[in-house]
C-alpha cells in the first residue's frame, strides 16, 4: 500500500474490525522483514493499517515500544530446544536456528547485540540455556558464556543484514584477492588468493560462503567455550 493518509471515518462506520495492539505489532514486523527494523516510521504502520499515528501510540506507545514489540515477537519464532540436549547440540541448534530467523527480519539481531534480548519472549530461552551450561559444569561463568556464544553467533548475522547494503562487496572482494593468487612476493595474500580462485562469486555461491562461515564460526566458538571446561 502506498503511505497515503488514511480515510476519516471511524473503523466502526467502515465496517473495519477494531484495531489491537497485537495487529501494530503484525504490520510492524512484516514493515520490518520487507525495510528492516529501523526502515520504517509510525506514520507508516499507521498508514499501512489505515488509521491515524496517534492510533499506533494509544495501543502500544512510542516508536521504542513498537520496536521491542517486534523484537518479542521474532524472538519468540526462534525454535527452543529440549534441556536435555548436550550443551553443544542445544547452542548449535539455537545459534543455526536464530540465524535463519533473525535473516528475515534485518536489523534485530544488531539489536539483540547492542540492546540485548530484554523483552519477555527471551527470558524463558535465557533460564534454560544458563541452566544447559550449569548442568554442563560452567559454574558461575555460565551466564557470561551464555553471552559469548549469542553475541558472537547474532552479531554475524547483523553483519549480513549490513552487508545487504553493499550487494557486490563480497565479489569484489574475492576477485581482488584472486589477483594475488601467483604473487611469491605476498605469500599469504597468494594463498588467500588462491582460495578466493576456487570460490565462485554469483549470489548463491556467495550466500553459501556466508553460511559456511557462520557455522565455522558457531563450532570454533564451542570449541572455545569447551576449551574452558577442559581448563577447570
Amino acid at each position: 500500500m502506498a503511505d497515503t493518509a488514511p480515510r476519516r471515518r471511524s473503523r466502526a462506520s467502515a465496517g473495519l474490525p477494531p484495531i489491537t495492539a497485537e495487529k501494530i505489532i503484525d504490520a510492524a514486523v512484516e514493515l520490518t522483514r520487507e525495510r528492516g527494523l529501523d526502515g520504517w516510521s509510525i506514520r507508516q504502520i499507521a498508514t499501512r493499517l489505515d488509521v491515524w499515528p496517534g492510533v499506533v501510540a494509544h495501543h502500544v506507545g512510542d516508536r521504542e515500544a513498537v520496536v521491542m514489540g517486534v523484537t518479542d515477537r521474532v524472538i519468540s519464532r526462534i525454535p527452543v530446544p529440549g534441556e536435555d540436549r548436550p550443551w553443544r547440540d542445544w547452542f548449535r541448534s539455537m545459534m543455526v536456528d536464530g540465524r535463519e530467523v533473525l535473516r528475515d527480519y534485518p536489523g534485530v539481531a544488531r539489536r539483540l547485540c547492542v540492546v540485548g534480548p530484554n523483552v519477555p519472549s527471551a527470558l524463558p530461552t535465557i533460564d534454560t540455556g544458563i541452566r544447559v551450561l550449569l548442568a554442563a559444569g560452567f559454574g558461575a561463568e555460565a551466564p557470561v558464556v551464555y553471552r559469548y556464544l549469542f553475541n558472537t553467533a547474532f552479531t554475524l548475522v547483523a553483519v549480513e543484514d549490513d552487508r545487504r547494503h553493499f550487494p557486490t562487496a563480497r565479489a569484489d572482494m574475492g576477485r581482488a584477492m584472486a589477483a594475488f593468487a601467483e604473487d611469491d612476493s605476498l605469500p599469504g595474500l597468494a594463498v588467500a588468493g588462491s582460495t578466493a580462485r576456487t570460490r565462485g562469486t554469483d549470489p548463491e555461491d556467495i550466500a553459501a560462503q556466508e553460511t559456511e562461515f557462520f557455522l565455522f564460526t558457531v563450532e570454533r566458538s564451542l570449541d572455545g567455550a569447551e576449551a574452558m571446561l577442559t581448563s577447570r
